[in-house]
């Protein structure tokens, strides 16, 4: 796909004048960024709130969650339209790993929790179902990502093949957004709508409209990539 040639073009630039950093320093950067992340997304709870519960706790977990993730496949949008962000391509793997890793603690936390039991008939019950399966199909996708994520794969995969199954990021996405607009709606539109006391919107609510953010520009680079190539959409 031209996007992704586009971007590997980019890379191997950006490598010429700037030595990639050693991938220890990578993986140390992209946590202490998802630390800091977290603490931010945590403290605007608990200003909003007033209290930091278990429940709390495992929602601010998903937002992180999804936000690296998010980040991670924004990153090929954004340096595809605009240069500035050329630098930052080095860390997408590592966002959206790390990503990956909240998003685990967050299914643990989801299991444990007593609000969430008995499990699985909590999650099957019919105004949850939808959600669930949403959820449940783009964990899976995250979590094959993730295995192939390394060099080892991508030899015995090949490199067109992984790049298409890589691609499998973007139908994972938004069923992650679905899942997570389908619990976090009724409480964001008496917010949107001015019937919340709230002066400040849940920061689950900022995830998702970056979540939106994330897909328009992934759209909008498909529609690029078909005009350049001649192909009609």
């Amino acid at each position: 796909m031209p996007a992704e040639l586009n971007i590997q073009s980019k890379l191997e630039n950006h490598l010429k004048y700037s030595p990639l950093p050693h991938e220890v320093r990578l993986w140390g950067e992209t946590m202490v960024y998802s630390i800091i992340l977290f603490i931010v997304v945590s403290g605007y709870y608990f200003v909003t709130s007033g209290s930091f519960t278990e429940k709390v706790l495992n929602r601010a977990v998903g937002d992180v969650a999804l936000l690296m993730i998010g980040l991670s496949l924004i990153l090929s949008s954004v340096c595809y339209f605009w240069d500035f962000a050329d630098k930052y391509i080095i860390y997408r793997k590592h966002l959206g790993l790390v990503g990956v890793g909240y998003l685990l603690f967050h299914i643990i936390f989801s299991f444990t929790f007593s609000s969430y039991t008995p499990f699985p008939g909590y999650y099957f019950e019919d105004k949850r179902i939808a959600s669930f399966i949403a959820a449940l199909i783009a964990t899976l996708i995250f979590f094959g990502m993730a295995i192939i994520s390394n060099r080892h794969a991508i030899h015995e995969i090949g490199p067109a093949r992984w790049r298409k199954l890589m691609r499998l990021g973007y139908l994972a996405f938004p069923l992650v957004l679905f899942h997570f607009g389908t619990k976090g709606m009724p409480y964001w539109i008496p917010w949107l709508t001015g019937k919340s006391d709230a002066l400040f919107p849940s920061f689950g609510l900022i995830v998702f409209l970056f979540g939106s953010v994330v897909i328009l520009l992934r759209i909008a680079l498909w529609f690029s990539t078909m005009k350049k190539t001649g192909i009609k959409v």
